[in-house]
């Protein structure tokens, strides 16, 4: 391997470790009104248009803060309060889309089409790269010496 491969193999793996990092990074709420507050955000107000829990003022959006709060505080899981707020008050409520099914498509394919745009851009450049390197054969000379005096005889 040569030195320009092995800086791009370095610049891919930066950034995969990255990446990595950057979804498992637990740096989440460290105390319960923070684990609260973290989780109403990720929920919709079932009567506001464009708001979540954390930032809606109605009576329904307090009563859910309050339950989050009460959840957090027994110790429960994100996930079970996940379950119960979506069973209470359907699919809508959840900002946080599905991880299963047809819904993981939405996180896979952007991924599965970087990946792929990157492999074509690889095999293109190495394409230009061999092209470039190639030298015109006896075959390709005699061509352009018949089409230099095919113009010079018109």
């Amino acid at each position: 391997m040569n030195r320009r491969t092995l800086s791009w193999l370095l610049v891919v793996v930066v950034a995969l470790s990255a990446l990595v990092v950057a979804a498992v990074d637990d740096g989440g709420p460290r105390t319960n009104s923070d684990r609260a507050y973290a989780l109403a955000k990720d929920f919709a107000c079932p009567v506001c248009q464009g708001q979540s829990i954390a930032e809606s003022d109605v009576a329904i959006a307090r009563t859910i803060r309050r339950n989050i709060r009460i959840w957090v505080d027994e110790g429960q899981s994100e996930d079970f309060i996940r379950d119960e707020l979506v069973s209470i008050y359907g699919e809508d409520i959840d900002y946080s889309p599905s991880t299963d099914g047809i819904s993981a498509l939405v996180w896979v394919l952007p991924v599965v089409g970087a990946v792929a745009a990157a492999a074509g851009l690889a095999m293109v450049f190495r394409r230009w790269q061999a092209e470039a390197g190639a030298e015109a054969t006896e075959a390709d000379e005699a061509l352009v010496a018949a089409a230099r005096r095919d113009r010079h005889d018109n």
